[in-house]
């Protein structure tokens, strides 16, 4: 019995220290977060596209990201799956994003009409770096 106790306690000690983890990496998130929100601010008032420091390339690129309206999702998952694509109601919305960024690519930047209204899509000014 007494083992079952030793593992138990281990469990809560392995428990609590995964939630500090993943509290500390939500901080740490937030911190690249605003630090990267201050760059491009930064990069964007001197006209800059790219820097380079200490080795280190840093770009200004924009972020498309895209997902579902949140009230028209079931509207969504119909017209998709009348497109032929419900292999996709498993999947992430990272993938979902990429998909539909595929048929945008497909139609020639645009969206197609079959989506309008039910993806919203907005782009996030971002730093890519490279070493």
């Amino acid at each position: 019995m007494e083992q079952i106790y030793l593992l138990a306690q281990s469990l809560v000690e392995a428990r609590e220290a995964k939630k500090n983890a993943e509290e500390a990496v939500k901080s740490i998130n937030a911190g690249i977060e605003a630090i990267e929100a201050e760059l491009v601010s930064l990069m964007m008032d001197d006209e800059l596209t790219s820097f380079k420091r200490d080795g280190v390339l840093f770009s200004l690129v924009n972020k498309t990201h895209i997902s579902a309206e949140p009230t028209r999702k079931d509207e969504l998952w119909e017209a998709m799956k009348k497109q032929g694509y419900e292999h996709l109601f498993s999947i992430n919305a990272q993938t979902l994003g990429g998909e539909i960024k595929r048929l945008m690519e497909d139609n020639e930047g645009v969206m197609p009409e079959w989506l309008d209204g039910l993806v919203k899509q907005f782009e996030k000014p971002s730093i890519r770096i490279k070493k």
